[in-house]
């Protein structure tokens, strides 16, 4: 476990324990209301729900798809025009929010804890320093929304992680701010302390979602023009010969009208690129093509792992993907997830996704 979460725990723990006497072993579904802070989201975890969820809500909230409502109780609508007018009051935009509240229940019966997510609140500052409240979104009205779409992570991550079960794994920071009716204001140590007890507590079970060890990882092969490695050679050389030979693939995969007015000349590879999916399987990953991008005469495409079977690339006896998985050639990393990757750090980044934490590769 991260050394920062177990600080956090063992704190918790503390105040926990002096609270532990006016716990409740049992209660119904409890309305609860949690308070999200955007800089204390820990970068492990690869995502910050206080600053994606704005930025998946605001165009559908701005065109009228979206009914935000001025508070929980949902008897007024705020409307596009509203949210418009408080945003332009802001200190800064509504998609850079720094705090979020999350209103949902909790019960916890015969030491089993559930818990539901029934909407959020999103706040900002005016430049005078007064709370702006944009207003409040139902969970109901974007949950097919929050399943389909996945969370931007970063290298530390996941690639495959919807912002529903981002919000059901509970590995965010975040702060009890009312349970109930109690807002805690005259016993601050009981709100940790039911935060422990839901979250943490051994002697409790609970079922969260789990983060998938999954990655996507984008590199580009150096050209030979630039690097002398034979294998980089090797794989411009190929890829140029199969993808002439089988010239019907690429005009299959493209509407771009320049692939057909040079379809009778020999078609240069300018740059390569290939974008994988890796999987870790008992501390081992595990690398899986997902698309192949070209340049060729200056002019892009792109080439699912399907229609790069098409093509039937062999180097060196090798079938493609089993020989990309060696990574025998020279490369740049650009892209782990949703995070780009600079140049001078790809050989860090590359040697932590083989020999650190998963969690921990940034």
């Amino acid at each position: 476990m991260p050394l920062n979460k177990l600080i956090i725990l063992f704190t918790v723990l503390l105040i926990s324990c002096k609270a532990s006497n006016s716990l409740p072993k049992n209660y119904e579904y409890t309305p609860v209301l949690l308070y999200l802070s955007s800089v204390k989201q820990p970068d492990s975890i690869g995502f910050n729900l206080v600053k994606s969820i704005p930025e998946l809500v605001y165009p559908r909230i701005i065109n009228g798809d979206l009914a935000i409502w001025e508070n929980s109780d949902k008897l007024l609508v705020v409307g596009a025009q509203n949210f418009i007018k408080k945003e332009k009051e802001a200190i800064t935009p509504f998609v850079r929010s720094d705090e979020l509240f999350i209103h949902g229940f909790w019960k916890l019966f015969k030491r089993n804890f559930d818990f539901g997510i029934q909407g959020f609140t999103f706040t900002g500052k005016t430049k005078a320093g007064k709370t702006i409240n944009y207003g409040y979104l139902d969970a109901k009205d974007i949950i097919d929304l929050m399943t389909s779409e996945k969370i931007p992570c970063n290298a530390n991550g996941t690639s495959e992680l919807s912002y529903w079960d981002a919000l059901h794994s509970n590995i965010f920071q975040f702060r009890l701010v009312q349970f109930g009716k109690n807002n805690f204001k005259g016993n601050l140590r009981m709100s940790p302390a039911l935060q422990f007890q839901a979250m943490h507590d051994p002697k409790i079970f609970r079922e969260f979602s789990t983060i998938p060890s999954v990655k996507n990882i984008e590199y580009k092969v150096l050209s030979p023009s630039i690097n002398s490695n034979v294998e980089n050679a090797a794989i411009y050389n190929a890829v140029e010969k199969y993808v002439n030979e089988n010239k019907q693939t690429i005009l299959n995969a493209t509407s771009v009208d320049h692939f057909y007015n040079i379809m009778f000349l020999p078609w240069k590879i300018d740059n390569i690129s290939f974008e994988e999916k890796w999987s870790l399987y008992k501390d081992i990953p595990f690398q899986e093509l997902i698309n192949m991008k070209l340049f060729i005469d200056k002019h892009e495409i792109i080439l699912t792992k399907e229609q790069v079977e098409e093509l039937g690339i062999k180097i060196n006896f090798q079938g493609l993907e089993e020989y990309l998985s060696e990574k025998r050639f020279s490369f740049l990393l650009e892209r782990i997830n949703d995070q780009e990757i600079m140049p001078q750090q790809s050989k860090m980044y590359y040697k932590n996704l083989l020999t650190k934490d998963w969690n921990h590769i940034k």
